[in-house]
């Protein structure tokens, strides 16, 4: 992977990158979730940006609570096939067909990208008057989708991005747990990520559901290029870090 960002101009490796070592897996779900959170508590606690890299998209919860408890209320734009609203799936609360129900409370939420949802979960966003951008909108007229996005965001409050990577179309990123068809593309889903960190202070994000297919490693690639072109966008668009 190139390291120069053409369209910014930035080499955001410049700025330092630090990997922790990983999280083991312990049970029940709602201990890892706490797991998470003690974890990615002190990174935003010490003024540092987490970026969260995980399987399932329940890895999530722990981290937007970590954010939360620093930060305060939030913008939490959530890029994904499926709505991820269920109060239960397979008797558990804090499943991946659950993680935004369990944080949607902590804030202002921005669905994007959405194709696939129960009926439970349409009644719930009925109840919670907010209706999701869906992939459809998208691929119809972007720019029309991108200003709706951008309209929606409280640009007084910090924002947490969580990308589930089934947002985009299997045709690009077929190595995911549950793919959906009528996806958005590479294009669709950075031009939305550039736009959203020029209205809103990100101070967060994470990338999930990376499923890798054994000897198929173009999937792979587009998640890291993924990572490291939002984070190129969001030092862009810090002006001291603009001629790094």
């Amino acid at each position: 992977m190139e390291l120069y960002d053409e369209e910014t101009g930035v080499e955001i490796h410049r700025q330092g990158v630090f990997t922790i070592q990983p999280i083991d897996p312990i049970l029940p779900p709602e201990a890892m979730v706490q797991k998470i959170k003690d974890t990615v508590s002190p990174i935003v606690n010490a003024g540092q940006m987490p970026v969260v890299i995980g399987g399932d998209h329940s890895v999530s919860i722990g981290a937007i609570e970590a954010v939360n408890a620093a930060a305060g209320r939030l913008n939490i734009v959530h890029f994904d096939a499926h709505t991820d609203l269920r109060d239960s799936y397979l008797g558990s609360r804090y499943s991946h067909a659950c993680a935004m129900r369990r944080v949607c409370g902590l804030g202002n939420m921005l669905q994007i990208g959405i194709r696939s949802v129960s009926r439970d979960e349409i009644e719930f966003l009925n109840r919670l008057n907010v209706e999701p951008i869906w992939a459809r909108e998208v691929i119809e007229d972007r720019n029309s989708a991108i200003l709706e996005a951008v309209s929606r965001l409280e640009p007084s409050l910090p924002t947490y991005v969580t990308i589930d990577l089934d947002c985009l179309d299997p045709s690009i990123m077929p190595a995911v747990g549950t793919p959906e068809p009528g996806g958005l593309s590479w294009t669709d889903l950075t031009q939305f990520l550039s736009a959203i960190t020029r209205t809103a202070n990100i101070v967060a994000f994470d990338v999930v559901e990376l499923a890798p297919i054994p000897g198929y490693h173009a999937a792979d690639f587009t998640a890291a290029r993924l990572i490291y072109k939002f984070l190129n966008y969001i030092f862009a668009s810090r002006e001291p870090l603009r001629n790094t």
